[in-house]
């Protein structure tokens, strides 16, 4: 077992935006049912900038296994609570000598 693993704690799953058509998006569908990341952080905002995102929001950020078809636009939902994925990047994990993927998430709030 790596030493990721044992930070990988949370399990989440991912839904995808459809692609526009005739000017309307439908809702998101599941993409991958289920995968471990770590617990979801407060983002500063010196890594929203980056991260190459222009604008301020409250955000959060996870890690995952490399290798996962998870992109921009994305939707990771941790215990039936949706958050937007507004950035994904390399993150290499020295403890264990391995890449894996970084995720910007956006902290939805309810109104």
């Amino acid at each position: 077992m790596s030493t990721f693993a044992l930070f990988a704690t949370v399990t989440a799953s991912t839904k995808r935006p459809p692609a526009v058509s005739s000017g309307r998006r439908g809702a998101a569908a599941a993409s991958i049912a289920s995968l471990k990341c770590t617990p979801l952080d407060p983002l500063t905002p010196e890594i929203a900038l980056r991260a190459g995102l222009g604008t301020p929001f409250e955000g959060l950020q996870s890690f995952t296994e490399k290798g996962l078809d998870i992109v921009e636009g994305d939707i990771l939902t941790v215990s039936s609570k949706d958050y937007p994925i507004k950035a994904v990047g390399d993150w290499y994990w020295p403890m264990d000598g391995n890449n894996y993927q970084f995720l910007v998430l956006e902290l939805l709030k309810n109104p």
